[in-house]
């Protein structure tokens, strides 16, 4: 099926959208509000289909959220629709470290008045809430959280960082390489069944909120605001439930949920 813009914006929370940097930042920050980082299908022992009209359905008719390579292939269509010019590019995931490893996230970078911006909508986590400029070292303000994107020599990449107490954190580097279709479905495939990797062990979420952000880890939520922080243990079916639905507005139905507190219980148990 062909990506239809109105609706998708309806989804996001968003009437229209202008293809300059306003429009660009309203475009990555109200996705993420809106369709959560989750890792449903893989926790659950399946891959996500990343064509087309699979993916319109879970994210837009079923309001489901995803993992990067679902929720920035749906970007990656709005973008287009939208009139930026965008190219893909995947990363190899750092989260602290000095290097990363294989390419297992897809972001982008879109060319803007003689600008290039990091634009991405799937990390999850602490990742910026709007798009990062290119531009070597500076810092840049976005929300509660400082970022920069510095040039590694070493590997050849472009490093995105977050600024914390300890110093600069780096969360992922992307390089030019030529990205095509294939790659992502290699590198979706390796993320939901690899047991190197989290997203088929454990259970997580993230969503944006207006001023703050829900995060989950296997049975543990954040959240996060103006008004402080508070955690909770979150594991009973009628828990979860009303949080995957109430909290980050998931539309999955009652056996998902179901098979999904009797994985984090067994999990849990077992740690």
């Amino acid at each position: 099926m062909s990506f239809d813009l109105a609706p998708y914006l309806h989804r996001i929370g968003l009437e229209s959208c202008s293809a300059d940097l306003a429009g660009l930042r309203q475009l990555q920050s109200a996705q993420i509000s809106a369709i959560p980082f989750e890792n449903v299908l893989p926790f659950s022992g399946r891959v996500p289909d990343l064509a087309g009209e699979s993916l319109w359905r879970k994210l837009v008719d079923e309001r489901c959220g995803g993992f990067c390579f679902e929720l920035n292939s749906l970007l990656g269509n709005a973008l287009e629709a939208v009139g930026f010019t965008s190219r893909k590019v995947l990363a190899r995931v750092r989260m602290g470290e000095a290097e990363g490893g294989a390419r297992t996230h897809l972001a982008f970078v879109v060319a803007l008045d003689g600008q290039e911006w990091l634009v991405d909508a799937g990390f999850g986590g602490r990742a910026p809430a709007e798009p990062v400029r290119i531009a070597e070292g500076e810092e840049q303000p976005i929300r509660d959280q400082v970022y920069r994107i510095r040039f590694d020599e070493t590997p050849g990449e472009h490093v995105l960082e977050r600024k914390t107490v300890d110093g600069w954190f780096p969360l992922y580097g992307f390089d030019r390489v030529d990205v095509r279709q294939a790659d992502i479905e290699a590198a979706n495939y390796l993320c939901a069944t690899s047991p190197d990797l989290s997203f088929s062990s454990t259970m997580k979420f993230y969503r944006l909120t207006d001023d703050g952000w829900i995060s989950f880890l296997d049975g543990r939520a954040r959240f996060v605001g103006t008004g402080g922080k508070e955690e909770r243990d979150i594991l009973a079916l009628e828990d979860l439930t009303h949080f995957m639905r109430q909290d980050l507005g998931l539309g999955y139905g009652d056996d998902v949920i179901r098979a999904i507190a009797t994985r984090l219980n067994s999990v849990t148990s077992a740690a």
